[in-house]
């Protein structure tokens, strides 16, 4: 099966408004999604980014600080976890209203963190239940327990780091709302990169370290899981509106390489 599996992340700010301050979802996003996957018959694992559903209020309770003991942080890591959860719904909600078979797998109830990149506990075999019985797992970044500070953000780029080792897939996509790495993103006009390798990544990181709130890292955390999964897999940055495409084996957009 490896040699045939997709694995494809949807960025938060794909499916989100990532900029809100709460909870929203871009719906059209989902039924392009779903749409695009409708026909495909092949193997595919998704991992979504939280976007507006988990961002804001796991900056402003320090979540990825650890546990501070309030009873503030407590009720907002558990809101936290039940927003990402209805995001989770509502893209495999999309997904099913096209045909498409799901299983939900909440990294809460199993997974751990052992410093937010290394995870513990990951449930291999829920994800090779559900593709045995030819389902879509679907899965996504979210707060878990951390047996170093009592709790973390688990990102969904992490979890694809770690699909990417298990299954050695034939290629691994991220799928963000830009149509790659860009070389200088405060420029309309600028152009796409179409290769990152280490000393790309040197260079462009002064442009992509400041930004919106983005616990997880934002794009230069992604290059740097992206890099790791290279190890592993194909992998590419690439836009919604390419999705089909590179999914066809005609790859557009950024290709990153370890």
């Amino acid at each position: 099966m490896a040699g045939d599996l997709i694995i494809l992340k949807f960025g938060g700010s794909l499916i989100t408004d990532k900029k809100s301050e709460i909870p929203k979802v871009r719906n059209g996003a989902l039924e392009k999604i779903s749409d695009v996957l409708r026909n495909k018959k092949k193997n595919m694992i998704i991992v979504h980014g939280a976007g507006s559903y988990g961002h804001p209020i796991a900056k402003k309770y320090k979540i990825t600080e650890g546990l501070d003991g309030s009873k503030e942080q407590k009720e907002a890591i558990q809101e936290t976890r039940n927003q990402v959860r209805k995001l989770n719904k509502r893209l495999c909600k999309s997904l099913q209203n096209s045909g498409i078979k799901t299983k939900s797998i909440i990294p809460s109830n199993s997974m751990q963190t052992r410093g937010g990149r290394k995870i513990e506990n990951f449930p291999v075999n829920e994800f090779e239940s559900a593709l045995s019985k030819g389902k879509i797992p679907v899965t996504f970044g979210d707060v878990t327990e951390d047996l170093t500070q009592g709790i973390n953000i688990l990102s969904g780029d992490v979890i694809m780091m770690e699909l990417a080792k298990i299954y050695l897939p034939a290629v691994t996509i991220f799928v963000m709302d830009y149509p790659g790495v860009m070389e200088d993103p405060e420029n309309e006009s600028s152009e796409i990169i179409p290769l990152i390798d280490s000393e790309t990544r040197k260079s462009i990181k002064k442009y992509y370290e400041t930004g919106i709130a983005d616990v997880t890292g934002g794009l230069v955390g992604k290059l740097e899981c992206a890099a790791e999964i290279a190890k592993y897999s194909q992998c590419w940055i690439t836009s919604l509106e390419h999705l089909e495409d590179c999914i066809n084996g005609d790859f557009q957009g950024t290709q990153v390489v370890s």
